[in-house]
């Protein structure tokens, strides 16, 4: 007996899932599940603090996470510029409600690199910024799809948190997430602005304390080969899906009863 479209789609339906998050970048990043963005990092610097995300899933498609994390960085890979430049270092960390977490088992492309070790032989420095050089070596269209090819890609490089950091820890008073900071001269900036200043919108579930949420879990911090030097990242982990869900049972017509014939 055939299943009716119906049925079929009542299965899909039944299968179909809410998947929620934490996310964890220094500095900030772009979220897509399924070729879909799901949530930007509403905080471009400091403080650094974790992300509750939540996204729907079809119950039977691959799940394909993809996530931009960029660690600030000047045009000469440095960050405050003005008042005592130093390297940065990013990393990320993240896990999801259906046991989907960040481990070297994921996969990267660094898109920003610097200062190259180039541009450091030839005098970059602290004291000499105009000669450094940061190599961009681009981002690839479409690179959050589903059917985007990242068989080339490396595996990640995972790191414990005494070497990645947590960095500044945010404060949520009951309003706002605090405190924002300059990148290019540490100067206090305040709460809910951006790094020009401006005012922001940042949700109490986007001002979260990372080590905290973090506390006993079993992600990784992944990044590039070097924490301080790759600034720019994109990362993708696809989880295969498991098939098609399983169909209720066709229904059993009920018995007919026959009418008796009056002579």
């Amino acid at each position: 007996m055939f299943r009716s479209a119906a049925l079929i789609a009542a299965a899909t339906s039944a299968a179909a899932e809410t998947i929620t998050g934490t996310i964890f970048c220094d500095n900030q990043f772009e979220f897509y599940f399924n070729g879909q963005l799901i949530a930007s990092d509403p905080v471009h610097f400091t403080p650094h603090q974790a992300v509750e995300v939540s996204f729907e899933w079809d119950g039977i498609s691959d799940k394909v996470y993809a996530i931009h994390c960029q660690d600030y960085a000047s045009s000469s890979g440095y960050e405050y510029i003005e008042n005592n430049p130093a390297l940065g270092d990013g990393s990320l960390i993240a896990e999801f409600s259906d046991g989907t977490i960040t481990t070297s088992d994921w996969k990267h492309h660094v898109v920003t690199h610097g200062p190259t070790a180039e541009s450091v032989a030839n005098g970059c420095s602290s004291s000499n910024l105009p000669a450094c050089v940061v190599a961009d070596y681009g981002t690839p269209a479409n690179w959050f799809a589903m059917d985007f090819d990242d068989s080339t890609w490396a595996s990640t490089t995972t790191y414990t948190a005494n070497e990645a950091g947590w960095g500044r820890s945010p404060t949520w008073t009951g309003t706002e997430c605090c405190t924002m900071t300059s990148p290019a001269d540490r100067s206090q900036l305040g709460c809910n602005v951006d790094s020009s200043g401006n005012m922001i919108t940042v949700a109490e579930s986007e001002c979260l304390h990372p080590e905290t949420v973090f506390t006993g879990s079993s992600a990784s911090f992944i990044w590039g080969s070097d924490l301080n030097l790759d600034n720019k990242i994109l990362f993708r982990h696809t989880v295969p899906s498991s098939g098609t869900p399983p169909l209720p049972p066709p229904e059993t017509p009920s018995p007919t009863r026959r009418r008796r014939r009056r002579n």
